[in-house]
């Protein structure tokens, strides 16, 4: 038997020159499948009938949500989500996430009828983080049929707050005419952002039409919009090259043109170009799945191409990780991260969500253009508020050289259904204070008061086991005119960008990593470059 970290090698090697992007999709854990799911009990000739109405305590109507009926025993004989239970979707044993305790759910409207085995019934209700779970136990008689109420209440009103839930990686089939299962799907997760991505196998082909799973018919961009309530979902797509990364597009007209039709993604183009066509089409374009080492990454990122790094999913900071992360704003660069689920490859819809801020409710688009700006935390359970100053994330504040500025840090956190342990304020990546419970709590806060003589970035993370994790973006503190650097980070960001250009097969691809290595190795020697770094003036 290969031992598993030279298995895990090996499909990295694999991925490198195989034609099937689905493993490159899945690394790390490529060799991970999913658990087999046991299948429901039938309830017996005397099964009684819970008929079950969900509502939401605010607005007194029915409330979509995920329910677990005797631990994931049973569920309803007509069941019109079940392709997305967790039965049958998603539940794959992937990253810290995959350690947390979850009960086989089914997703339902707000009403449903389910037969038990006469006796005690249990139930339990869950729809996104900010609600409180209901776990009630009543007894089923005979051959009788029992109504149950539920009545479900955010333990946090984030909307309330300014605070606005997303997805950005969902794939789900859109056929045009099964919206309403979508939005009910989502719903019941509370994203009250989700954007649905098709993605290419094989090859690509600019129509849509060939080589595309999880198909988008109902147009990409602004006019594929479709809601209920406070709920969005719209259309993008997800383009794939094996051997250079993977990139998630938000909102783009239609789809990328690339190169046009081929079999072989791997002939190019760079993914800088997909970047520019995406914005050319008024999309938004994140980094996937955290960057895969050895592809384009670092060079995407150098060049500022994307609007966003997907870091956190499968309940862990895949791929360039905190440290990468860290790499990029420790020599300048403003990067937003977000928090994504990568549904159905990923344990379960939503497991990781983005919170953006905003002073009005958000379109799809301006929620988008908040994720841009880095005005937003990641999460997969908790919620994290960070102000430096008064100041959230995303935020600038500048002050003049020689300047002995104490700034005022406050980090809180409510997590209703997951507690944590950690909590943490970052400053040019390294942690200045850190808070710790070994029992967990669900609620923190921390004030600390931070002395600032040099250009800083100021963050907050706060975190558990079984995957619960939160990490605001950065509140960016210039003094003077210089930007935060750190030449440690920058050598780190060369050696990525070697093993890049030893990978790629692409010869323009390796001329560009080698002119951005010596951009780098100027910034290091005299703090000077041609690399597109933020603007600090007003």
């Amino acid at each position: 038997m290969i031992p598993r970290p030279l298995l895990h090698l090996l499909i990295a090697a694999l991925a490198s020159v195989s034609p099937f992007p689905a493993i490159a999709h899945d690394l790390p854990y490529a060799v991970d499948s999913r658990p087999p799911a046991p299948p429901t009990i039938d309830p017996g000739p005397d099964a009684a009938v819970l008929r079950v109405r969900i509502v939401d305590a605010v607005t007194k109507k029915p409330a979509s949500a995920t329910v677990a009926v005797n631990g994931g025993n049973q569920e309803p004989d007509n069941d019109p989500y079940r392709e997305f239970s967790l039965r049958r979707s998603a539940n794959r044993h992937k990253g810290a996430i995959r350690s947390r305790s979850i009960p086989y759910y089914f997703y339902t409207d707000g009403r449903f009828e389910v037969r038990v085995p006469p006796g005690p019934a249990s139930i339990e209700v869950r729809k996104g983080y900010e609600y409180r779970p209901v776990e009630l136990t009543l007894t089923a008689r005979p051959k009788t049929t029992t109504d149950v109420e539920i009545v479900l209440e955010r333990a946090i009103d984030m909307a309330a707050l300014g605070w606005y839930s997303g997805d950005t990686h969902i794939h789900m089939d859109r056929t045009g005419v099964n919206d309403d299962t979508l939005l009910t799907v989502t719903s019941a997760k509370d994203i009250r952002y989700a954007y649905l991505l098709s993605y290419n196998t094989l090859g690509y082909d600019p129509s849509g039409a060939g080589y595309e799973s999880f198909r988008q018919q109902r147009g990409l961009g602004d006019g594929s919009l479709a809601r209920q309530g406070i709920y969005h979902i719209t259309s993008g797509q997800e383009y794939r090259p094996t051997r250079l990364g993977h990139v998630t597009i938000v909102l783009p007209d239609r789809y990328v043109p690339a190169n046009g039709r081929t079999d072989n993604v791997n002939r190019g183009p760079s993914l800088a170009v997909i970047a520019d066509q995406t914005h050319a089409l008024h999309g938004f374009i994140g980094l996937a799945h955290g960057g895969y080492f050895n592809q384009e990454a670092d060079r995407l990122l150098l060049e500022r191409k994307m609007d966003f790094l997907e870091l956190l999913q499968f309940g862990e900071y895949r791929s360039l990780g905190l440290e990468g992360w860290y790499d990029f704003l420790n020599i300048g660069y403003r990067l937003p991260i977000v928090g994504a689920s990568d549904f159905p490859p990923t344990r379960e819809l939503a497991s990781e969500m983005t919170y953006a801020w905003s002073d009005t409710a958000p379109t799809p688009r301006s929620f988008a253009e908040a994720l841009a700006a880095g005005r937003s935390f990641a999460t997969s359970g908790p919620m994290l508020f960070l102000t430096v100053d008064g100041q959230k994330p995303g935020a600038i504040l500048r002050y003049p050289e020689k300047t002995d500025a104490r700034l005022t840090v406050d980090i809180r956190v409510q997590s209703p259904q997951y507690a944590t342990r950690y909590v943490e304020l970052i400053a040019n990546g390294t942690v200045v204070e850190r808070r710790f419970d070994p029992a967990g709590r669900s609620e923190w806060s921390l004030r600390h008061v931070l002395p600032v003589r040099a250009s800083t970035w100021i963050a907050a993370r706060t975190y558990s086991d079984a995957g619960t994790d939160a990490h605001t973006n950065p509140v960016y503190v210039y003094v003077g005119d210089a930007l935060p650097f750190n030449a440690t980070s920058a050598r780190q960001i060369i050696a990525r960008l070697d093993g890049s250009a030893a990978a790629i097969p692409l010869p323009e691809i390796v001329a560009r990593i080698e002119a951005l290595k010596n951009e780098l190795q100027n910034l290091i020697r005299d703090r000077r470059s041609a690399l597109p770094l933020p603007e600090i003036a007003r």
